[in-house]
């Protein structure tokens, strides 16, 4: 494991990759979508010319899938994916596609390349579960990895669960992803100083034990989504009472003066205990 490594998949416009090198890292970011690539390209050149960061333009996919894939951009930037189901689903939310071709990123490929990073984001919409099959190939894992966890069914999330401990995770984060944008806060860069950072829109926020959430086990973790799961049946994106005009406005602002607010969506962070 190199400790200075981080694997960004899902660029996006860099908010996570910001954050990451303002620690001190190293990072091998993945987007599919060329204009927010190059957009990062612009961003981060000093970056990218200093060798702190490696920018993997393509669709992250299986083998199967053939040299090139069809990625389907989405006039919501974040919503960028190969998966057809996830394309309707969006489509059913008013927000709609166009497709692209892209070279397909082999994951096992990029790790033989670059080393097994310390912590893996990965958001890349309908596609987290490839990664963390091609990561049960490698004896060696990140020792810190977080998934955007389901928001349709319960039972999805016990899976994803199983997974991650099917690869050795034993401590597991249920990470509310609703008031990241905006949150505040002292980190440590990797040569142990401070800085403060405010996580713009579409940020992840932070990983690991920078994270001010107890770690729980794997049954402790599950009886967290249950909780979650019957929250979004009452506040969720498809229930009734949010589509009543600015009840969903009014709700963030009280949940987020009281610290409790809507269920919003959710990241699975995981770690490994220390050898």
């Amino acid at each position: 494991m190199k400790r200075n490594l981080i694997f960004d998949f899902g660029l996006h416009k860099g908010e996570d990759t910001a954050f990451y090198l303002a620690k001190g890292f190293q990072v091998v970011a993945f987007e599919a979508n060329p204009e927010l690539a190059n957009a990062c390209r612009a961003r981060f050149a000093a970056e990218i010319e200093a060798g702190l960061l490696t920018i993997m333009e393509g669709a992250v996919a299986p083998p199967s899938a053939g040299d090139t894939v069809t990625f389907f951009v989405n006039e919501r930037s974040v919503w960028g994916t190969i998966d057809k189901d996830w394309v309707e689903r969006n489509e059913k939310a008013g927000a709609s596609s166009k497709k692209i071709t892209a070279q397909r990123i082999d994951v096992a490929d990029t790790i033989q390349k670059f080393g097994m990073p310390f912590y893996m984001k990965i958001d890349i919409e309908g596609a987290d579960q490839h990664v963390l099959e091609v990561l049960a190939k490698f004896p060696e894992k990140p020792k810190y990895i977080s998934i955007e966890s389901s928001k349709d069914d319960y039972q999805d999330v016990v899976s994803e669960c199983d997974r991650l401990r099917g690869l050795g995770y034993n401590r597991f984060k249920a990470v509310q992803q609703e008031y990241i944008p905006g949150m505040r806060d002292q980190f440590q860069r990797m040569d142990g100083t401070p800085f403060s950072y405010t996580f713009p829109a579409d940020s992840s926020g932070p990983f690991g034990d920078e994270i001010r959430q107890n770690w729980m086990g794997y049954e402790a973790v599950l009886d967290e989504y249950r909780a979650i799961f019957r929250k979004y049946r009452w506040l969720g994106s498809g229930s009734a009472l949010l589509r009543i005009p600015g009840l969903h406005r009014m709700l963030w602002h009280f949940g987020r003066r009281l610290n409790i607010g809507l269920p919003g969506w959710y990241d699975t962070h995981a770690a490994l205990d220390e050898k």
